[in-house]
Protein backbone atom coordinates (compact mmCIF):
# COMPACT_ATOMS: atom_id res chain seq x y z
CA UNK A 1 0.00 0.00 0.00
CA UNK A 2 2.95 2.36 0.77
CA UNK A 3 4.09 1.81 -3.20
CA UNK A 4 0.39 2.71 -3.74
CA UNK A 5 0.76 6.15 -1.90
CA UNK A 6 4.08 7.24 -3.28
CA UNK A 7 3.34 6.62 -6.88
CA UNK A 8 -0.25 8.36 -6.58
CA UNK A 9 1.73 11.23 -4.69
CA UNK A 10 4.60 11.17 -7.87
CA UNK A 11 7.45 10.09 -5.56
CA UNK A 12 8.05 6.59 -6.64
CA UNK A 13 11.58 6.34 -6.48
CA UNK A 14 13.05 5.34 -9.31
CA UNK A 15 17.08 5.74 -10.00
CA UNK A 16 17.67 4.77 -14.00
CA UNK A 17 20.64 3.74 -15.11
CA UNK A 18 22.26 1.58 -17.81
CA UNK A 19 21.87 -2.22 -16.21
CA UNK A 20 22.05 -5.24 -17.55
CA UNK A 21 19.07 -6.88 -17.83
CA UNK A 22 19.57 -11.02 -17.98
CA UNK A 23 20.82 -10.68 -14.54
CA UNK A 24 17.99 -9.31 -12.57
CA UNK A 25 15.74 -11.70 -14.73
CA UNK A 26 18.10 -14.89 -13.57
CA UNK A 27 18.02 -13.75 -9.71
CA UNK A 28 14.01 -13.65 -9.77
CA UNK A 29 13.51 -17.05 -11.81
CA UNK A 30 16.05 -18.37 -9.20
CA UNK A 31 14.04 -16.90 -6.38
CA UNK A 32 10.74 -18.18 -8.13
CA UNK A 33 11.31 -21.38 -8.75
CA UNK A 34 10.69 -23.21 -5.92
CA UNK A 35 7.05 -21.85 -6.16
CA UNK A 36 7.06 -22.92 -10.22
CA UNK A 37 7.90 -26.52 -9.13
CA UNK A 38 5.24 -26.79 -6.29
CA UNK A 39 2.76 -26.18 -9.44
CA UNK A 40 4.86 -28.92 -12.14
CA UNK A 41 5.17 -25.17 -13.57
CA UNK A 42 8.23 -25.13 -16.05
CA UNK A 43 9.83 -21.78 -16.12
CA UNK A 44 11.97 -21.64 -19.52
CA UNK A 45 14.69 -18.76 -20.29
CA UNK A 46 17.41 -18.95 -22.10
CA UNK A 47 19.29 -15.56 -21.97
CA UNK A 48 20.29 -13.89 -25.24
CA UNK A 49 23.14 -11.02 -25.69
CA UNK A 50 21.13 -7.72 -24.97
CA UNK A 51 22.68 -4.21 -24.44
CA UNK A 52 22.33 -2.53 -21.76
CA UNK A 53 19.00 -0.59 -20.57
CA UNK A 54 17.81 2.32 -19.12
CA UNK A 55 16.08 1.15 -15.87
CA UNK A 56 15.91 0.86 -12.22
CA UNK A 57 17.52 -3.03 -11.58
CA UNK A 58 15.96 -3.08 -7.87
CA UNK A 59 12.66 -2.36 -9.54
CA UNK A 60 13.28 -4.38 -12.89
CA UNK A 61 13.03 -7.55 -9.82
CA UNK A 62 9.83 -6.21 -9.12
CA UNK A 63 8.05 -6.20 -12.08
CA UNK A 64 9.48 -10.07 -13.11
CA UNK A 65 8.36 -11.26 -9.85
CA UNK A 66 4.80 -9.68 -10.51
CA UNK A 67 5.23 -10.94 -13.85
CA UNK A 68 6.38 -14.13 -13.52
CA UNK A 69 4.54 -14.58 -10.11
CA UNK A 70 1.21 -14.09 -11.62
CA UNK A 71 1.89 -15.94 -14.76
CA UNK A 72 2.96 -18.81 -12.34
CA UNK A 73 -0.15 -18.18 -9.99
CA UNK A 74 -3.46 -18.57 -13.06
CA UNK A 75 -1.22 -21.16 -14.70
CA UNK A 76 -3.53 -24.45 -12.99
CA UNK A 77 -2.11 -27.72 -13.22
CA UNK A 78 1.50 -28.24 -14.88
CA UNK A 79 2.07 -25.33 -17.81
CA UNK A 80 5.23 -23.54 -18.76
CA UNK A 81 5.96 -19.84 -18.19
CA UNK A 82 8.33 -18.89 -20.75
CA UNK A 83 10.69 -15.60 -21.05
CA UNK A 84 12.37 -14.18 -24.23
CA UNK A 85 13.60 -11.24 -25.29
CA UNK A 86 14.32 -8.97 -28.52
CA UNK A 87 15.38 -5.69 -29.51
CA UNK A 88 12.73 -3.45 -31.62
CA UNK A 89 14.02 -0.24 -32.57
CA UNK A 90 16.01 1.50 -29.95
CA UNK A 91 14.19 -1.22 -27.09
CA UNK A 92 14.79 -3.97 -25.09
CA UNK A 93 11.10 -6.24 -25.02
CA UNK A 94 10.81 -8.70 -22.02
CA UNK A 95 7.69 -11.21 -23.10
CA UNK A 96 6.29 -13.32 -19.79
CA UNK A 97 4.24 -16.07 -21.65
CA UNK A 98 2.06 -18.55 -20.04
CA UNK A 99 0.40 -21.62 -20.48
CA UNK A 100 -2.80 -20.44 -18.27
CA UNK A 101 -6.11 -19.77 -17.98
CA UNK A 102 -6.03 -16.68 -20.21
CA UNK A 103 -7.88 -13.19 -20.28
CA UNK A 104 -11.15 -12.19 -22.00
CA UNK A 105 -10.65 -9.10 -24.04
CA UNK A 106 -12.89 -6.72 -21.53
CA UNK A 107 -10.52 -7.74 -18.72
CA UNK A 108 -7.55 -6.61 -20.78
CA UNK A 109 -8.66 -3.38 -20.71
CA UNK A 110 -8.99 -2.73 -17.14
CA UNK A 111 -5.57 -5.03 -16.11
CA UNK A 112 -3.54 -2.06 -15.26
CA UNK A 113 -5.83 -0.64 -12.86
CA UNK A 114 -5.86 -0.06 -9.59
CA UNK A 115 -7.69 -2.98 -7.50
CA UNK A 116 -8.48 -4.63 -10.54
CA UNK A 117 -9.12 -8.43 -10.95
CA UNK A 118 -10.35 -10.34 -13.16
CA UNK A 119 -13.31 -12.34 -11.34
CA UNK A 120 -14.39 -15.65 -12.79
CA UNK A 121 -15.50 -18.71 -11.71
CA UNK A 122 -11.87 -20.32 -12.28
CA UNK A 123 -10.12 -16.63 -10.42
CA UNK A 124 -12.41 -16.90 -7.23
CA UNK A 125 -9.99 -19.05 -5.08
CA UNK A 126 -6.57 -17.38 -6.61
CA UNK A 127 -5.29 -14.66 -3.92
CA UNK A 128 -4.97 -10.88 -4.68
CA UNK A 129 -5.02 -7.28 -4.14
CA UNK A 130 -5.72 -5.93 -7.71
CA UNK A 131 -2.35 -4.07 -7.24
CA UNK A 132 0.20 -5.45 -8.75
CA UNK A 133 -0.12 -5.06 -12.14
CA UNK A 134 -1.10 -0.90 -11.28
CA UNK A 135 2.22 -0.99 -9.52
CA UNK A 136 4.40 -2.23 -12.48
CA UNK A 137 2.80 0.02 -15.08
CA UNK A 138 3.91 2.82 -12.97
CA UNK A 139 7.56 1.25 -12.44
CA UNK A 140 7.72 0.95 -16.36
CA UNK A 141 6.61 3.90 -17.47
CA UNK A 142 8.87 6.11 -15.05
CA UNK A 143 11.65 4.34 -16.87
CA UNK A 144 10.00 5.49 -20.07
CA UNK A 145 9.33 1.99 -21.49
CA UNK A 146 5.79 0.44 -22.57
CA UNK A 147 4.12 -2.94 -21.27
CA UNK A 148 1.49 -4.39 -22.32
CA UNK A 149 -1.02 -7.95 -22.59
CA UNK A 150 -1.92 -9.81 -25.41
CA UNK A 151 -4.06 -13.36 -24.14
CA UNK A 152 -7.07 -15.61 -25.81
CA UNK A 153 -9.22 -16.81 -22.89
CA UNK A 154 -8.08 -20.54 -22.17
CA UNK A 155 -4.99 -19.91 -24.43
CA UNK A 156 -2.64 -18.33 -21.87
CA UNK A 157 -1.31 -14.61 -22.06
CA UNK A 158 1.77 -12.55 -22.48
CA UNK A 159 3.02 -9.93 -20.92
CA UNK A 160 5.49 -7.88 -22.13
CA UNK A 161 7.40 -4.38 -21.89
CA UNK A 162 10.03 -2.54 -23.39
CA UNK A 163 12.91 -0.61 -21.98
CA UNK A 164 15.35 2.10 -23.69
CA UNK A 165 18.51 0.77 -24.85
CA UNK A 166 20.94 2.58 -23.10
CA UNK A 167 22.88 4.82 -25.66
CA UNK A 168 26.66 3.20 -26.47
Amino acid sequence: MLEIARSDAGRLTIEVTPIELVPPVQSVLSELQPLADEKSIKLIYEPIALPKVLADAGRIKEVMVNLVGNAIKYTLGSGTVTITHEIQDQAVVTHIKDTGLGISKEAQEKLFQKFYRVETEQTKDIKGTGLGLFIVKQIVEKMNGKIWVESEEGKGSTFSFSLQIAPA
